[in-house]
């Protein structure tokens, strides 16, 4: 965790828990109630933990069976949240084995999401939270899941969610927002921040921007992942190895905390902003 600072010297940071085995924590949502709900890439357990606790230690709160790996986690409104999961594998999932669940204290359903390698960010549609855009990193295309109807399609495709022809990163598109009729997105392999415009229903309706860009060739130890933003539109993006960087509203980056060969940070997947808006 760190805290944002409006001066230039470098933010405090501090470790809230650290498992005590290899643990690939890939994504984090933050409840209205600050506790932190998060995500593995090594079982199909859905974790929360109170940041706030004398020793925050995680609990399982919900488990989704047959997957081995988590990885998007949006709210629906109403207590209840959208995980995707599946069989994972270096890099990807097994093909057809990624589904969407639906879950609050306990798992209320599962939604299979056919023909693809990796659901990763996902985001709900500001006027029908019941729906959810989720990217497919790996394909380079948007699938749209109604979680209530539990229909599945593909919103869009572009080139700009596909990792092209990197020989270094074999996913692109990897973190997702909705702000200001706008989807915005990182792509790992292309080393870009970009967004599109899209309609109520998901669609695209113009060409993609990108914003920013890492300014370097991207590889594993170098790469954009998840990334959110604050009240007044910046973003920060975590970014391997060791990084949180900062882009403003009209596409300034900079270092926002740690970087170069720091331990702090070890391999940031995943920003989350807290509610009270002083600390990421």
């Amino acid at each position: 965790m760190a805290n944002q600072a409006h001066v230039r010297e470098a933010p405090s940071s501090s470790v809230v828990y650290q498992f005590p085995n290899r643990t690939f924590i890939e994504n984090l949502y933050v409840l209205p109630n600050g506790h932190i709900l998060f995500s593995t890439l090594v079982s199909g357990d859905l974790y929360i933990l109170n940041p706030q606790s004398l020793q925050p230690h995680p609990n399982i709160v919900a488990s989704l069976n047959g997957s081995t790996g988590l990885t998007g986690i949006v709210s629906l409104g109403h207590g209840l949240y959208a995980i995707s999961g599946g069989i994972h594998s270096s890099f990807s999932f097994v093909k057809d084995s990624m589904n969407l669940d639906p879950a609050g204290a306990e798992v209320i359903g599962i939604i299979p999401v056919p023909d693809t390698n990796m659901m990763n960010g996902m985001a709900a549609l500001p006027n029908r939270p019941q729906t959810i855009l989720s990217v497919d990193s790996i394909g380079g295309r948007v699938f749209r899941v109604d979680t209530k109807t539990r229909e599945v399609d593909v919103a869009f495709a572009d080139p700009a969610l596909a990792p092209g022809d990197s020989p270094a990163i074999p996913f692109g598109a990897n973190g997702l927002k909705i702000k200001d009729g706008y989807l915005y997105f990182t792509n790992s392999a292309l080393g870009t921040f970009a967004r599109v415009s899209i309609d109520d229903d998901g669609n695209k309706t113009g060409s993609v921007e990108v914003l920013t860009n890492l300014g370097s060739a991207a590889s594993i130890s170098n790469a954009y992942d998840a990334f959110d933003f604050d009240e007044d539109g910046n973003v920060y993006i975590a970014a391997h190895s060791t990084s949180i960087f900062k882009v403003t509203p009209n596409g300034e980056q900079s270092l926002f905390a740690v970087g170069n060969n720091s331990t702090v940070f070890k391999e940031p997947t995943s920003v989350a902003r807290a509610n009270d808006g002083k600390s990421i």
